[in-house]
């Protein structure tokens, strides 16, 4: 991958600067698909999103019930900096505030902004910690996201000439908008279906000729392969048919966990890069690297590149009851923006999950120059996730 700005994305800074888009929906879908994101520096970035971010905020105050009070004296963001003092949106009550969970146990349309003429899904989040929460999409919605998602597949070295066996549930967001990626790559999609085992994706490997992999692989307790969505797990398929793996697959990507040891472990015993990437029903996609196996390089497995837009991914800490950028090693609160939406728009929404920063912008040596991060854990203890008072109520 040529990794240079390219023309298009110049001439969409352009657009920006001259104040030709009045809404982050009105952006062409390319965009989000343009790998160039990822080699803006910190001042590019946020002047390509700030205009939209003010979108965002605007109409998550005006149009989305569950932000009505708690943003409504929020005065104009005119920078970053005004930005950072926005409030966390949490979905679990603390000792600070009310999460939105309880108010959409009565009224779960209060994440629907008013005013939608198209058609939405609902997709609601895996409810680990208690009740489901919904996120409105719409096809413009999964349009856009599914473009991103595109550019994270082609970080991780998928292209055109791929046949692609996807395990994971395809009436999931996530398997779905993988389909849609991988589409948009012009890549061959085989989805395994509800009912294969393990030994029927092997089959489905060696009687189609498929080169390339996406799945997922839980942590191992007891000998027990956990499965993402509903689908099958990939030391299953090596279980199945590690020849076949070995043979056959070159290209492999796993999201849904923290890459394990095992895998880990395997890769590097038998030369198979593996990369990952980092998504939610809320906000797909978050992060992900350049697949590679290189015993110096820091952006691989669970190291990975935040990618902004059609989101905006921050990684902050609370410090003198002020909510911050966590510094390069510390651990942080992992939360994100929605930047382009027709449904549920997220404000510096904190689904729960930390992470630590590792490299800050422009210093990884692979090229990319947003942020590295790691470490990326659930937090279960709602107090533990924000205690200075910003939470909405």
């Amino acid at each position: 991958m040529q990794l240079k700005i390219d023309e298009e994305f110049k001439e969409f800074q352009e657009d920006v600067r001259n104040g030709k888009y009045l809404s982050p929906l009105e952006i062409p879908t390319s965009i989000w698909q343009n790998s160039s994101w990822e080699l803006l520096n910190k001042g590019e970035l946020e002047e390509a999103l700030l205009p939209f971010l003010r979108f965002s905020l605007d109409r998550a105050i005006n149009k989305i019930p569950v932000y009505k009070n708690a943003y409504k004296n929020i005065p104009k963001i005119d920078s970053f900096e005004d930005f950072s003092s926005v409030p966390i949106l949490v979905k679990d009550s603390t000792s600070s505030g009310v999460g939105f969970r309880d108010k959409i146990l009565t009224d779960p349309y209060m994440l629907l902004p008013s005013g939608i003429k198209s058609n939405y899904q609902v997709y609601k989040s895996g409810g680990t910690k208690g009740t489901a929460t919904p996120t409105f999409i719409t096809p413009l919605d999964r349009e856009i996201e599914s473009a991103g998602l595109a550019r994270v597949l082609a970080y991780a070295g998928f292209n055109e000439n791929d046949r692609i066996m996807c395990t994971y549930n395809p009436t999931h967001k996530g398997g779905e908008e993988l389909k849609e990626a991988i589409l948009k790559i012009g890549a061959t999609y085989i989805p395994r279906r509800s009912t294969d085992s393990s030994d029927d994706v092997i089959e489905t490997i060696k009687q189609y000729k498929i080169n390339s992999l996406i799945t997922s692989q839980g942590p191992i307790t007891e000998g027990d392969k956990v499965s993402k969505g509903g689908g099958t797990s990939f030391l299953s398929l090596v279980e199945a048919g590690h020849d076949v793996i070995e043979n056959n697959i070159d290209k492999i990507a796993l999201a849904g966990y923290n890459v394990i040891d095992e895998v880990v472990n395997w890769s590097k015993a038998f030369r198979k890069p593996i990369a990952s990437f980092l998504g939610s029903s809320e906000a797909i996609p978050q992060g992900g690297n350049i697949s590679s196996i290189e015993s110096n390089k820091v952006c691989q497995f669970n190291a990975l590149h935040v990618f902004n837009g059609p989101h905006y991914v921050e990684v902050v800490k609370e410090e003198d009851g002020v909510i911050v950028p966590a510094k390069k090693g510390e651990k942080g609160l992992l939360i994100y923006t929605t930047i382009a939406r027709e449904g549920t728009v997220y404000i510096r929404y904190a689904p729960g999950d930390e992470a630590t920063t590792i490299k800050n912008e422009s210093e990884c040596e692979c090229g990319l120059k947003s942020k590295v991060i790691s470490d990326i854990s659930r937090i279960d203890n709602p107090n533990d996730i924000i205690s200075a008072g910003c939470c909405i109520g």
